[in-house]
């Protein structure tokens, strides 16, 4: 009887840790591939990100990927976006 083949999900902001061979639960691992992301609507990434949908749109414009009435995104790319911050007000001086 040959060996039986299970799949692990993982959904990460980064890629998980895990390398070739490595023994994990009692198994080794064999193969890893990376699975292409859906895109996502305006809606799903304001209420994930507490904001409203009018400035997720307004953002994110750039990298729309639908069209005017239905826009969708990368996630990995709107989290870049969404995330950073602007830094205001003049330098510290020490």
């Amino acid at each position: 009887m040959g060996a039986l083949k299970y799949i692990i999900t993982v959904e990460s902001d980064t890629p998980p840790q895990v390398m070739l061979g490595q023994n994990i639960g009692g198994g080794i691992v064999k193969e890893l591939k990376e699975v292409e992301m859906e895109l996502v609507s305006a809606a799903k990434l304001a209420e994930k990100y507490n904001l409203s949908t009018t400035t997720i749109r307004e953002r994110l414009a750039s990298i729309n990927q639908g069209t005017q009435g239905k826009c969708l995104y990368n996630p990995r790319l709107a989290h870049g976006i969404l995330t950073t911050k602007n830094k205001r007000g003049r330098p510290r001086a020490n």
